[in-house]
């Protein structure tokens, strides 16, 4: 009896103690999933209506898990994220344009992999082209995702101003004297063919660069394009010299822009370019920038019908190059991962989409989400293309992103010292 007892008391308890050991186990995994999500310091390049968007798409992750986002919008990231991350006060999250410094952060250590975070590199490798997903990896490991991107061969116009005049809008079968000659013909009947600006505070310049780089890849090819990138075609190369000459023969050639050539150039705002031609009547006829534009156009003109009062047509040559903000982290927190974790989504990236201007890799947001055909086509142009490539200074980075920058603008100013201009962009290369 006695042994009886003994037992069934050691049975109960054992019991207690499984149940006490349970219950230990449950609340330690309700202290991690319920871990309380604070505030994450990210540091981008947005400001004006692209932050207002950016904010809207977080909106519904700050809802939902209670936390914040500090957001800190500059155009001169590559200098501002350089600093922070060499006095030891690096961001949560950056979301740069530029992949040259991303590289660079990932060599050295100082970043997290996606792996760190639960979930967060299957997401990636699920639904990410394989060509985005090469670019945010780093000697085997994966370190970022591009969570938007543009393309960049657009060319803006007003379809009912060419429409009138019997202008043909090009295709990517065209050639550059097939763009010249548009431009041409646009002249002789009065309007200047071209809006340019190239004014952006400390990265001034950059949209010359995108007229080049476009150029380079569709007159040269991709082989030079990478070459320029990696460094074994230097931009004192003769294929490179001839791009900067066919972007001077757009800006500078008399009457072509309604800026007046390079003093107007120089000074006027990459956004503010984008307008003369969606004016009435309008002042230019075209402009080149990327798909972002069409975020520019509509907050200017909120009453155009897109397709109607706007559209664009391939940059001449069919090959495609692009920018995209690569997303990346210095610390697998729980508030951390957890803002990787919604960027990363379909759900979260189509309340951008909605808005416009916008496109994304992921492949499993919808061409339907797009808020109208010009939209739908700029998706499609960046999926399909035969030839792309990644923005090339992006992809530089550094101080020969800003030498780039620089050149640009000195160019403009005194075309004929490019040989010096293109030998001191060359000499900044790290």
């Amino acid at each position: 009896m006695f042994g009886s007892k003994m037992s069934r008391l050691l049975f109960i308890l054992l019991a207690i103690v499984a149940l006490a050991g349970l219950a230990f186990v449950a609340c330690g995994d309700d202290e991690e999933e319920g871990e309380e999500i604070g505030t994450v310091d990210v540091l981008g390049i947005w400001g004006d209506e692209e932050l207002v968007s950016f904010e809207t798409m977080v909106a519904p992750w700050e809802e939902d898990t209670g936390g914040g986002m500090e957001f800190t919008g500059t155009r001169d990231i590559t200098t501002v994220i350089t600093t922070r991350v060499e006095g030891g006060d690096p961001p949560d999250v950056a979301i740069p344009a530029e992949v040259g410094r991303f590289q660079q952060f990932a060599t050295e250590g100082k970043l997290t992999p996606l792996s760190a975070c639960e979930g967060l590199e299957d997401a990636v490798r699920a639904n990410y082209p394989q060509g985005f997903i090469d670019l945010g990896t780093v000697d085997g490991t994966l370190y970022g995702f591009f969570m938007k991107a543009d393309t960049k061969g657009t060319i803006w116009y007003n379809p009912k101003f060419f429409d009138e005049n019997g202008y043909e809008p090009l295709t990517a079968d065209s050639t550059w004297d097939d763009l010249i000659a548009l431009s041409d013909q646009i002249l002789a009947d009065g309007t200047p063919p071209w809006s340019i600006g190239v004014e952006s505070g400390e990265a001034s310049g950059w949209p010359g660069t995108d007229w080049i780089q476009q150029i380079l890849l569709n007159e040269a090819g991709g082989t030079v394009y990478d070459g320029v990138i990696d460094g074994s075609v230097p931009f004192t190369d003769a294929q490179v010299k001839d791009a900067w000459e066919k972007f001077g023969e757009v800006a500078l050639t008399e009457g072509y822009t309604v800026q007046g050539g390079a003093v107007g150039i120089n000074a006027a705002n990459f956004v503010d370019s984008s307008y003369p031609p969606f004016e009435s009547p309008p002042t230019a006829a075209m402009v080149y920038l990327g798909g972002f534009a069409s975020g520019f156009i509509t907050d200017q003109f909120p009453d155009a019908v897109a397709g109607e009062d706007f559209d664009f047509f391939p940059f001449p040559g069919g090959a495609v190059t692009g920018g995209a903000n690569i997303v990346y982290a210095f610390n697998d927190d729980a508030t951390t991962c957890s803002f990787l974790n919604y960027l990363v989504s379909a759900e979260a990236q189509e309340i951008w989409v909605n808005i416009g201007g916008f496109t994304s890799v992921n492949s499993q947001v919808s061409l339907d989400s797009y808020p109208d055909a010009v939209a739908r086509a700029q998706a499609e142009q960046l999926a399909g293309a035969e030839v792309f490539r990644f923005d090339l200074d992006d992809a530089i980075g550094g101080a020969l992103q800003l030498a780039e920058f620089d050149g640009v603008t000195q160019y403009l100013a005194n075309p004929d010292d490019l040989d010096n201009i293109l030998a001191g962009i060359e000499a900044s290369r790290e």
